[in-house]
């Protein structure tokens, strides 16, 4: 999964993939070979790093080879729907992975705030996925019976024209 991080004012898109020997972490276009040796030793690109880190909410603060670094996790579909000119509740999204069991709603509907979007089923527990404010559904992007992963959008919602 790629991630938005915010290190000091520069946004970076950032995963972790496996490789043949192990992981690397793709950044900015490049990729470098990683692995955590012990609870507080990174291997980068074959030279063991001492490193320090604690989380706090979207936060990570490191302190590696000497320096500090204060990360933030960006929520991707906040920052997308910002540069589209959207609004991230524009986006209904799956608060983890599962499949569509019912949408009670089509594109073209109008909902009122709190009413049911979509059905999903995640570990054989039902969960009712709520409209986050009054629109138009534009559009219900999975069907009875796909799957899709946590964060996956639902549903998109538009704004009502008066």
């Amino acid at each position: 999964m790629q991630h938005l991080i915010t290190l000091g004012a520069e946004l970076h898109r950032v995963w972790l993939g496996r490789t043949a020997t192990g992981y690397a972490l793709h950044y900015d276009g490049a990729e470098v070979p990683v692995r955590l040796q012990a609870e507080s030793l990174l291997r980068i690109n074959g030279e063991d790093v001492p490193f320090v880190a604690v989380a706090e909410g979207d936060r990570l603060f490191i302190h590696i080879a000497g320096r500090a670094h204060a990360l933030t996790l960006q929520d991707p579909v906040k920052y997308h729907a910002v540069a589209v000119g959207a609004d991230a509740e524009d986006f209904v999204r799956a608060p983890m992975p599962g499949s569509v069991i019912l949408t009670p709603v089509i594109a073209g509907d109008k909902v009122a705030a709190g009413d049911t979007l979509v059905v999903i089923e995640s570990m054989k527990i039902e969960v009712a996925i709520k409209a986050p404010r009054a629109g138009i559904v534009e559009e219900v992007k999975f069907g009875v019976g796909q799957t899709f992963e946590r964060d996956a959008v639902l549903v998109t919602l538009t704004e009502e024209k008066n």
